[in-house]
């Protein structure tokens, strides 16, 4: 794994909102909440290429993970890593002091970035409110969450 991917995000804008969705069905990911207010997504390119997508919804000083999506051709290749770590610092520098999520298939990944698995009701009433929590995500997903600081790389 390359832990120096270079990668730029960019909000997701126009045309791109066909690319994430396209990307977010393919994936098995919800997207019926997606242009709800309060929530910001990203295209993110390296070498030239789209390589991810992914974004956040912000409640106060909480964030929730939405979607982080690595095109197939680009995954354990340090993207996923990288992407994350830049959703985190933007979210950071706009005041979210802490990042939940749910997933179902990439806890180990997550972990592996410092976020804890917790009770799905420790979470915060304004997480715990989301349609992710309320329904676009299964019961049985995994609730985790990370205390961002604002000194992460990008």
């Amino acid at each position: 794994m390359d832990s120096d991917v270079t990668i730029r995000a960019t909000k997701i804008t126009g045309e791109q909102w066909q690319r994430f969705r396209a990307a977010l069905k393919s994936a098995e990911l919800p997207a019926d909440d997606i242009n709800l207010p309060g929530r910001t997504f990203f295209e993110f390119t390296g070498g030239g290429k789209t390589v991810a997508w992914g974004g956040f919804e912000t409640h106060g000083p909480d964030g929730l993970l939405r979607s982080l999506i690595v095109i197939p051709e680009c995954r354990s290749k340090g993207f996923g890593a990288a992407v994350l770590r830049a959703i985190e610092a933007i979210a950071a520098e706009q005041g979210i002091a802490r990042f939940h999520l749910l997933t179902t298939t990439a806890s180990g990944f997550f972990e592996q970035q410092g976020y804890a698995v917790n009770q799905r009701g420790l979470a915060p009433p304004l997480i715990s409110q989301t349609e992710q929590f309320g329904g676009l995500c299964p019961g049985s997903a995994c609730y985790m969450c990370k205390v961002l600081t604002s000194e992460q790389p990008h």
